[in-house]
């Protein structure tokens, strides 16, 4: 990535932190990233968005012609969902994260 990143390469890298698991140090140790910098668009950014609620709205797929893709399961708890191998990751990393 460039020296200079735009608003939207901050954006995607905050949420790839948020995604890794990782602390913020450890996160920006890997990517050359100042930490204060980091710390300094985030904050920037949460300001200019507001919050995002925890539910994860499902959408029903529109059937495709053809053979259907293969399904996975998703366990929680008592609950088991079969969700298609086309399903969108960062979709499903929000769903496991609202579950977790």
């Amino acid at each position: 990535m460039p020296k200079h990143k735009t608003a939207e390469q901050w954006l995607q890298l905050i949420k790839q932190q948020e995604l890794s698991g990782l602390s913020v140090s450890d996160f920006c140790t890997q990517h050359n990233l100042s930490t204060k910098s980091f710390y300094n668009r985030r904050s920037r950014i949460r300001k200019q968005t507001p919050p995002q609620s925890t539910f994860v709205a499902a959408k029903p797929a529109a059937p495709e012609s053809g053979s259907p893709p293969e399904l996975f399961q998703l366990k929680h708890g008592q609950s088991t969902v079969l969700l298609p191998s086309t399903t969108d990751t960062f979709w499903l990393a929000a769903l496991l994260k609202a579950l977790s």
